[in-house]
């Protein structure tokens, strides 16, 4: 089962090809707008999840360790 965690961002505005996020707290986080659903601007809310590769996790794992036995 993977593990899910869900947050809310607020688009704070659009700069070119990127979005700019409002996160809690007052941090922003810029991504590149192919990211984004079409349709979005200032003001729209984001619902986003982050999901733990672990297949992933572990095949990096691998190749950091091969590389460092060289």
């Amino acid at each position: 089962m993977a593990d899910k965690h869900y947050f809310s961002a607020i688009v704070d505005r659009k700069e070119d090809d990127l979005v700019v996020l409002e996160m809690q707290f007052g941090h922003e986080v810029i991504i590149p707008d192919i990211y984004c659903p079409q349709g979005i601007g200032d003001g729209s809310v984001l619902k986003i999840s982050i999901e733990y590769d672990r297949e992933g996790t572990l095949k990096r794992r691998k190749e950091v360790e091969d590389m460092l036995k060289k």
